[in-house]
């Protein structure tokens, strides 16, 4: 009987630390793509210079996405929109179970003065 306790209580410690992995993840790649849908705008405004938001985008994701330990963000124009993207090395709080790499992308139109 108190092994069959002992047991249980492992497995449902378990699945809180999975739970809670999960909804960390969740969070972190939400934040990452808002971050580089701003980037994306903001870089397709008139005067955008893309090395100036690339720097910014990975400093800002490093900054605002919780467990990044590596970002690397590319911002390329086609002449007609921006695209960017962003692969972050994510390491999660507590045991690190598997190796996870969050990726986000996001496309905005280049904005032409009237």
């Amino acid at each position: 009987m108190i092994v069959e306790s002992l047991a249980a209580t492992a497995v449902i410690f378990l699945l809180i630390v999975i739970v809670t992995q999960v909804a960390f993840v969740v969070v972190a790649r939400d934040t990452a793509q808002t971050a580089v849908a701003a980037a994306a705008r903001r870089a397709g405004r008139p005067g955008g210079d893309l090395g100036v938001e690339t720097v910014r985008l990975e400093s800002e994701l490093v900054r605002i996405v919780p467990g990044a330990s590596s970002v690397n963000a590319v911002i390329v124009s086609d002449g007609v929109g921006i695209t960017a993207r962003a692969a972050i090395r994510w390491l999660p709080p507590g045991p690190d179970l598997i190796p996870i790499t969050i990726n986000a992308a996001s496309t905005a139109p280049l904005v032409v003065p009237p």
